[in-house]
């Protein structure tokens, strides 16, 4: 009787995965594209600690961007950064009268350092569109006009934001995996948002309106959790009944620093799995759908004890699904097709992988940078 229970849920939750796989990629075929032209005046807010290696290069980019300079601002919040990192903002600052520092003290008295210094940020800000990215981030000179292009109807906009790989023969293995299952990550979230389906975003690429941050009261009542300024703070707005929408134009696209060790890529999606538990509040039917993952991910392992004709079979349906997800999202997001080659060596890292996050986040084991 409990195996039948077990198997029937097995079922269930690849029935479910396989609807959504199947929205998401609808979802990605058909984006919705409605274009404001009307220029808005922009703050983009950035929460910085001890990034002195990469904030001069994202500030040297904000700075040429095509959007005219006298309708944005760039206010940079450094939250108690032990580097040089306030000292290179003070350069902008005093060579750019658009470029703004603020000082964040105090962040050990808050249980979201990150929250509570893009909070102090957009308090300073004087933008109608605010525009987050991270400062090791880096993106094109259209970045800023891409995004406020998709403020024709929506109150929140997610770009697409992937690692930068410069040969990838030359990668290695870690690399790899994080780049392919951040595309992974990022073409469900853009195929969810497309299909009418807030489920995710980074705050590597995000911009809302600011009307519509002060109407969910910010992050205030998301204060208490660790993470989630940008997936939690889309949940506020979703339940608010505001539009949200995302950027497909690769105009658009941020580039992030890649990861320099499996503890460190361990750590940092564990922090992202900890939003999961929440979404039984905030979003259940997003909680459904990672509750789906997790079990096509994991079941086979189990089930090949048990019956290998299934688990082959689940495995392979699986496979040839998602291969066909990827291979769309690939076209979409302008990357080169022979890196779905990686495919299977993903598809073995990944329940390992799904695994130990989920638990790590469940339990909140991860830190923040110190």
């Amino acid at each position: 009787m409990l195996w039948k229970v077990f198997f029937g849920l097995i079922i269930l939750s690849f029935l479910i995965y396989l609807y959504y796989l199947i929205r998401f990629y609808l979802g990605l075929k058909k984006p919705k594209k409605k274009y404001n032209f009307q220029k808005k005046f922009v703050s983009v807010v950035i929460a910085a600690r001890n990034e002195e290696k990469m904030i001069g290069k994202l500030l040297t980019i904000l700075m040429n961007q095509s959007y005219p300079k006298a309708l944005y601002e760039v206010i940079v919040a450094d939250d108690n950064s032990s580097d040089k990192t306030a000292t290179i903002i003070q350069r902008f600052s005093e060579k750019w009268e658009n470029v703004k520092l603020i000082s964040i003290q105090n962040r050990e008295k808050v249980n979201s350092a990150k929250k509570n210094a893009l909070t102090q940020a957009i308090a300073a800000s004087e933008g109608e569109i605010i525009l987050t990215t991270d400062a090791d981030c880096v993106m094109s000179q259209y970045w800023i006009e891409s995004m406020v292009a998709y403020f024709a109807e929506n109150d929140l906009v997610a770009g697409f934001s992937r690692t930068k790989i410069n040969s990838w023969k030359k990668e290695s293995l870690l690399a790899k995996f994080e780049h392919f299952d951040f595309l992974a990550m990022f073409a469900a979230a853009a195929g969810a948002i497309s299909d009418g389906k807030a489920f995710s975003c980074s705050g590597q690429n995000l911009a809302y309106k600011k009307s519509a941050f002060e109407d969910v009261e910010g992050f205030s009542k998301i204060a208490h959790l660790v993470s989630g300024d940008d997936v939690n703070l889309m949940q506020m707005m979703r339940k608010k009944k505001k539009k949200i929408g995302f950027n497909f134009s690769s105009h658009n696209f941020v580039f992030t620093t890649k990861i320099q060790s499996w503890q460190e890529l361990i750590n940092q999606r564990s922090r992202w799995a900890s939003n999961m538990k929440w979404q039984l509040t905030y979003n259940p039917e997003f909680f459904l759908y990672l509750s789906s993952v997790f079990i096509v991910t994991i079941s086979p392992f189990f089930l090949v004890f048990v019956k290998v004709e299934f688990a082959l079979l689940i495995l392979l349906l699986r496979i040839f699904c998602e291969y066909k997800f990827l291979e769309s999202a690939y076209q979409i997001f302008h990357e080169e097709k022979k890196r779905l080659a990686f495919y299977p060596i993903w598809l073995i890292i990944q329940p390992f992988y799904i695994f130990i996050i989920s638990f790590f986040g469940m339990m909140n084991i991860f830190h923040w940078k110190k």
